[in-house]
């Protein structure tokens, strides 16, 4: 029996067509990473959303300053601390999210000119900014895990305008993270 190249050409395409569509896997990266120190905390909150409501344009009277009615406060606490290294170590939270443009303390991600102000409760007009140290507690002269353990800050948020054009404002979405820092 004799078979001819044309008898075996339509196999031969086939498998050509299968070789055609193999191709190279592709590769994955995972970036992992950690930081080793001293004494440890968790960051609590004592809610995770908050809804500020809805706002007109004309309730915006001041630049960079909060609408009074739209302040909300929460807290932020720390818990199942290990016990500090040494007397007079601290316990902070580095306060981080996306600000706008020229102003490091009105938090957004949407793009407009309005954002969240952040404040502590003891001090409403002094604005924190991102990349802010905020001490919680510091160790006593024999530390011991109730140095941190338990401590609360009590903040509070309102809805500001970083201009007068009232034409830009609109939603607001702040996600703003509370990272333990020690010393």
């Amino acid at each position: 029996m004799r078979k001819s190249i044309f008898t075996l050409a339509p196999a031969a395409l086939v498998l050509l067509a299968i070789a055609g569509n193999v191709q190279a896997a592709t590769n994955a990266q995972l970036t992992v990473q950690a930081n080793v120190v001293a004494a440890t905390c968790d960051v609590s909150l004592s809610t995770n959303s908050l809804d500020l409501g809805n706002f007109s344009p004309a309730q915006f009277t001041g630049i960079l300053t909060p609408i009074a009615a739209s302040a909300k406060q929460f807290t932020v606490g720390l818990n199942n601390c290990e016990t500090p290294a040494n007397a007079t170590d601290t316990a902070n939270l580095v306060v981080s999210g996306q600000t706008l443009a020229a102003n490091p303390n009105v938090f957004n991600t949407t793009g407009t000119n309005t954002g969240i102000m952040l404040s502590t409760v003891e001090k409403p007009t002094t604005y924190i900014k991102a990349g802010e140290k905020l001490q919680l507690a510091t160790a006593g002269e024999t530390p011991a895990a109730g140095d941190f353990n338990g401590k609360t800050l009590s903040l509070q948020v309102g809805l500001a305008s970083t201009s007068a054009d009232k034409t830009n404002i609109g939603a607001v979405n702040a996600p703003i993270m509370f990272a333990f820092s020690y010393n």
